[in-house]
């Protein structure tokens, strides 16, 4: 991976994932300094706001048809 900035272009190198209560962390390197990259619940919204239009309506599909299988077969 590759962190870019306007002083220049670093390596990012993921060294552990972790799941918290609030969201999820990425120890790892960039360069030579210890990085950790946070992405909390209310981060969220950003990140599907990144998801083009017709993707998050397939999934949205997608989840309402497997909510109503899961319902069916009960």
């Amino acid at each position: 991976m590759k962190v870019s900035s306007p002083v220049g272009d670093f390596p990012f190198e993921p060294k552990r994932l972790e799941v918290t209560a609030s969201g999820v962390v990425v120890h790892g390197e960039m360069g030579a300094w210890p990085a950790t990259v946070r992405i909390d619940l209310a981060d969220l919204p950003a990140l599907v706001r990144l998801i083009p239009a017709p993707v998050r309506l397939g999934l949205v599909l997608a989840g309402g048809w497997a909510g109503l299988r899961l319902l069916r077969h009960r």
